[in-house]
Parts: C-alpha cells; sequence; structure tokens
C-alpha cells in the first residue's frame, strides 16, 4: 500500500513478526473519518448536530478519546492490509504490540506476531504407482438400470392365493406394546402400506408379515436393536398385533419398443439400450477417475511429513458442519430439528468429522507444497472464470467482484484452490496406474462417491468466502 510499508521477519514454530510502518497520510486520514463520525454522533453545546469543529469536538471529548477510537477502527485495517501485500497466510489472531499512539505527524508504527500455515515436507511424489480400478460395463449393469425404469412405470395389482413373500407392497394395520404392559406411543398405524423387504421397518417386524395371508391377524415380538434411534426402545422387546388387509405386487410392463418410446425419447428396445450403456461408461468413468485422483494424493500425503495445527483443524472442522448445514437449510429442515430426529448434536457431529478435516487439512498443505515446487500458479484466466460465475450469481460486475476479492483477501484464496487443483492434475499425470486387485476394486465399488466437478466445488466455495 502507498501510506504503508511492511516487512516480515521469520521466527520458530511457524510464526512470523510483521513490522508495519503507517505514514502520517495513513493515520490522518484514518483520525478525520472517526472525527466525522463522533462529529455526527456527539452533541456540542452551542453546535448544531454534525456541525462542531474538530477543536470543539477535541476540547468535548478529548483528544485522547478520538485517537483510540480512530486505531481501534483502522488498526485492523492497517493489519489486514499488511497481511495482503506481504502475501502471509496466518491461521490464528495476531498478538499486536506498538509503543507509540497514533501521531498525525510522524505516523504509527506498530508489530504483529502471528502463526502462519506451515509448510509441508514433501516425500516422493512423481512417478508413484497407484492402483486403479478398470471400467467396463455389462449386459447385467445395463439390464440392471432397465430394471429399475421398469419399476418406475409398475402398477400394483392384487395378489390371490399365495401368502406374502419378500418384494410384496402389504397393506395392514399395526400396534405395539411393551412386553411388560402399557401402549407404545407412535408404534401404530392403518392402512400402512409396506414394501416387505425394503428395510422401512424392522428387519424381524418385516420376517414376520412374510408367509401371511390377506385378512390374517398375528402377534409376534421385535426386540429392537442397541443402536436405534429411539434410545428408550434400544434393547426393548415389543409386542406387535398385525393384520394384513391386502397382498400386492409389482405389474410391471414388458421391456419392448413400447416400453422404450413411453420411459424415454428413444423408439426402440435397442436404442434405449445402447444409450444406457454410453450413460453407465461415462457415469463409471467419472466415478473411477475421482476415485483415482484421491488414490494419488493419499499415496503422496502418506509419503509427506507436515504437523497440522490445531486450529486449522478446528476450523475445517467448523467449515465442514456449516456446509452440512447448509445443505439440511436447502431441504427445507432446520439443522437443529435435524440433529433431534437423528439423536445427535452438533457438536457430535463436529467429533465424527475430526478425523476427516484433519486428513482434509494436511492434503491441502501437500498440494500447497507441490504447487510450490513446481511452480504452478493459477493463471489470471481460470481465476477470473470463476470470479465471473460468481459475478452472475450475484448479478454483480465481475471487476468489481474481482476488486472486493483482493482488498479482503478472498482473491488469493482463490487462487490457492486453482493452483491445488492443478497441482493435483499434475500428481496424476504423473502417477504410473497399475492394475488393482479384484477385493481392492470390490472396497473401492462401494466406498466411491459420484465426485463434484472441481469447478463447481471451487465455485461453491469462492462464493461463500466472498458472501
Amino acid at each position: 500500500m502507498e501510506f504503508m510499508t511492511a516487512n516480515v521477519t521469520k521466527l520458530e514454530d511457524n510464526k512470523v513478526r510483521l513490522e508495519v510502518e503507517v505514514s502520517p497520510e495513513a493515520v490522518k486520514k484514518g483520525v478525520e473519518a472517526k472525527v466525522r463520525e463522533l462529529r455526527g454522533k456527539v452533541r456540542v453545546p452551542g453546535f448544531r448536530p454534525g456541525k462542531a469543529p474538530r477543536r470543539m469536538l477535541e476540547n468535548h471529548l478529548g483528544r485522547d478519546y478520538i485517537y483510540m477510537e480512530a486505531l481501534q477502527d483502522q488498526l485492523p485495517e492497517w493489519y489486514s492490509e499488511a497481511v495482503v501485500e506481504q502475501d502471509l497466510r496466518p491461521i490464528d489472531r495476531p498478538e499486536i504490540h506498538f509503543d507509540d499512539p497514533l501521531d498525525e505527524e510522524e505516523g504509527f508504527k506498530f508489530s504483529a506476531t502471528v502463526t502462519v500455515r506451515p509448510e509441508a515436507s514433501l516425500g516422493e511424489y512423481k512417478g508413484l504407482e497407484v492402483p486403479k480400478r478398470k471400467t467396463g460395463v455389462t449386459d447385467e449393469d445395463v439390464n440392471g438400470r432397465l430394471e429399475e425404469m421398469r419399476g418406475q412405470f409398475a402398477t400394483l395389482a392384487a395378489v390371490e392365493g399365495r401368502p406374502v413373500q419378500e418384494g410384496d407392497f402389504v397393506i395392514l394395520d399395526f400396534k405395539g406394546e411393551r412386553m411388560a404392559g402399557g401402549e407404545l406411543p407412535g408404534a401404530e398405524a392403518e392402512d400402512y402400506m409396506l414394501e416387505v423387504g425394503s428395510g422401512d421397518m424392522l428387519e424381524d417386524f418385516e420376517k414376520n408379515l412374510t408367509g401371511m395371508s390377506a385378512g390374517e391377524r398375528k402377534r409376534f415380538a421385535v426386540t429392537f436393536p442397541m443402536d436405534h434411534e429411539d434410545e428408550s426402545l434400544r434393547g426393548q422387546t415389543v409386542l406387535f398385533n398385525t393384520h394384513v388387509k391386502e397382498i400386492k405386487e409389482r405389474d410391471l410392463p414388458p421391456l419392448d419398443d413400447e416400453f422404450a418410446k413411453e420411459a424415454s425419447e428413444f423408439e426402440t428396445l435397442g436404442e434405449l439400450r445402447e444409450a444406457i450403456r454410453e450413460e453407465l461408461e461415462e457415469s463409471q468413468k467419472r466415478r473411477v477417475e475421482g476415485e483415482f485422483r484421491g488414490r494419488v494424493l493419499d499415496a503422496v500425503a502418506e509419503r509427506s511429513e507436515v504437523e497440522v495445527p490445531e486450529v486449522m483443524v478446528e476450523d475445517k472442522i467448523e467449515e465442514m458442519v456449516e456446509s452440512f448445514e447448509r445443505s439440511v437449510r436447502a431441504q427445507g429442515v432446520e439443522p437443529d430439528h435435524y440433529y433431534q430426529l437423528a439423536g445427535t448434536n452438533r457438536d457430535e457431529m463436529r467429533g465424527r468429522v475430526r478425523d476427516d478435516a484433519a486428513d482434509t487439512v494436511k492434503k491441502e498443505l501437500v498440494l500447497d507444497a507441490v504447487a510450490r515446487a513446481e511452480g504452478i500458479e493459477a493463471d489470471e484466466e481460470a481465476v477470473m472464470h470463476e470470479i465471473e460465475h460468481l459475478a452472475r450469481d450475484t448479478n454483480r460486475d465481475p471487476k468489481e467482484v474481482a476488486e472486493t476479492m483482493r482488498k479482503n483477501g478472498t482473491y488469493s484464496l482463490l487462487e490457492e484452490e486453482i493452483a491445488r487443483q492443478k497441482a493435483l492434475d499434475f500428481l496424476v499425470e504423473n502417477a504410473v496406474a497399475t492394475e488393482m486387485s479384484e477385493e481392492e476394486s470390490e472396497e473401492g465399488e462401494k466406498a466411491v462417491v459420484e465426485p463434484a466437478t472441481e469447478g463447481e466445488a471451487t465455485q461453491t466455495q469462492n462464493k461463500e468466502r466472498e458472501e
């Protein structure tokens, strides 16, 4: 900044000392801003509100008071400007020290000692051999998707002449009571439709329905599991009186060209099959690539050393929980209500994500180290591309958004995020994909989650930060 000079000295334990000199012009500007503010708020005898000269305001309030108020306003801003100018990444609150008060003739000096982001020590990170799952869509996969589509267009038909079997839909009344006697509030329903084997009810409850006939009544006991969401029912045995009124089964439409026309934009079943295969292949490719990227980053992180500061973990935990709560609100549910329904609370949620938060912070630091080692930076075109997305979402001018982000330091955060993605691209490009064992492939298939595109993820994070 033109009104400030700053110097940085590295200390131990990832700390730095920032020594800042603020020019007399900047001090004067800050004091005058505070005078204008106080002039509009403080009534000075003999003057209309907002019209008292500065000298009279100083006599009324005291110069030291005005300077102290100006310092409280300006010091955080001067500190932030110095941090941005020196390209520092503080991870905690600074310890600020100064000896002399503001002086409009001499300026102002202060120092700030703050903990900054640590640097990871990289191990081997290029040419690593990492298992990658093979892709391949089978006829069974295509048939499975077709069966899902048939299920969406199925109707329910009444069953006659046989008892309930798994996969049937039953219309029933039921009422539960405690073994020791007494009603069980909420454990009853009339004309309840249940798909047997769906897991909507307790497994033992659904198994007891199997073999019952339409019109049959049955009384049986069910023991609730120890991890049931209702703590009062954990391990408790409940007697249920049930009455199966109707049995229905899915009536699936035939797989033919007529079904293809009704269920899709295609004219023949063959065209629909081919489209499903292409869709599954593309989806599987994205999942496998996302999984491989994760495995590559895991391998590099395992070979790297970095001491993850607790304050960064706490910040990441809060970021993850807040992100989860936003997603809950987006579905029309308040987080407190969700926690109540799930039998948990915010503190327990924070505890659950702690390990993931620590792992995420470590990997971010590792990617930062890779970017430094390889000279990887975010180019301005990529940064502005993300800012244009943000500006469009908030109906603002991209240049205005960029300038705001430069002032508050979020522009550099966006550059970091883009550089990390480029660093991960570099690691993946330089990794050697090896054949994955059958056991690893099965585990990966179970664990993998369809990843959001990197652009979408980055855009969401930037929007949150800018707001």
